[in-house]
């Protein structure tokens, strides 16, 4: 009985239970030992030159190790890679897209999506241990803008840049090779990443939705993510702010808020800041959906308030 050897069972494990043809010959294994595996039930094809351990789920990274084995020239990208990331705001849609050179046919399985495109650079591709080439987390972000909405847009841009400690120029940089008028994707991300206020990447998709809308009301100054040091409290960080004014939006959507530790220091932080003369803005969770424009437009007489008390 043919059985499979330490090293084959090696990469399945490192793979979610995934191998290339390459692979199991270079682990030991024959081409007549692959095809006894396969007859005895022990081993299944899922893709030309790609096999799967049938007792591991399939599950979506499995699919795309077995993409990504099958078909080397692709790459994870859009909202499967979107999902690989962590991303927020992504749809699932249960098929694994990949970007694939121009006039390629990497598979007809309908649960593969490809899209074939010139604009593909192997610098836009990272590839993972478990034998998943994925876009870059900004590469990543400039395919989205085909399919999501401009503020989910953002709210992956925000998140692309704090996970992965990347700059306005990164973000940007991405796209500019590839601008053209026949893009209008790409024409909309660089618009999005134009929305961007000042400052650090924003923590959650609140403060995303939250920022924009008060930029788009015409509140003037303000910044993400301002770092200020508080008597008696030490450093801290306030969402949204208005460093001339002295005045400061904090978005309380996480649980920890509304928890007694959590309201505790949240009042000890408020008036710390009270003692540089800084007015803090609380926004919960509440103030957001269909409260969000009377949310705003409390914002902004606030702001106005702030703004004719230091005249």
């Amino acid at each position: 009985m043919v059985q499979f050897t330490l090293a084959a069972l090696a990469v399945f494990e490192s793979h979610h239970g995934i191998a290339s043809r390459a692979q199991l010959r270079n682990a030991g294994l024959t081409q007549h030992a692959i095809r006894s595996l396969i007859a005895a039930g022990n081993l299944q094809p899922i893709l030309r030159g790609a096999y799967r351990l049938p007792a591991v789920p399939l599950d979506e990274p499995a699919r795309c190790v077995a993409v990504c084995a099958a078909h080397p020239e692709v790459a994870i990208s859009g909202p499967t890679a979107g999902r690989l990331w962590g991303f927020r705001r992504i749809p699932r849609d249960r098929r694994i897209h990949v970007l694939a050179p121009p006039a390629s046919q990497p598979t007809t399985e309908s649960w593969v999506v490809p899209y074939r495109t010139a604009a593909f650079r192997k610098q836009d591709v990272e590839t993972r241990q478990d034998g998943i080439s994925v876009t870059t987390r900004q590469r990543t972000a400039l395919d989205l803008a085909r399919m999501l909405n401009p503020i989910d847009l953002l709210s992956v841009i925000e998140q692309a840049a704090r996970d992965g400690c990347l700059s306005d120029d990164d973000m940007r940089r991405v796209a500019t090779d590839w601008n053209s008028p026949r893009r209008l994707w790409l024409r909309q991300y660089l618009e999005v990443l134009d929305r961007r206020l000042e400052g650090g990447a924003a923590d959650s998709h609140h403060e995303v939705v939250l920022g924009d809308a008060l930029d788009r009301a015409g509140l003037v100054g303000l910044v993400r993510q301002f770092w200020i040091d508080l008597p008696g409290y030490g450093p801290a960080r306030f969402d949204l702010a208005v460093p001339k004014m002295r005045w400061a939006i904090e978005v309380d959507v996480f649980p920890t808020h509304s928890e007694t530790a959590g309201r505790a220091s949240d009042s000890w932080r408020d008036r710390s800041a009270a003692e540089l003369d800084w007015v803090v803005e609380r926004v919960p969770q509440a103030a957001f959906g269909t409260e969000l424009r009377a949310t705003v437009q409390r914002l902004v007489r606030a702001h106005r308030n702030r703004q004719a008390q230091l005249r």
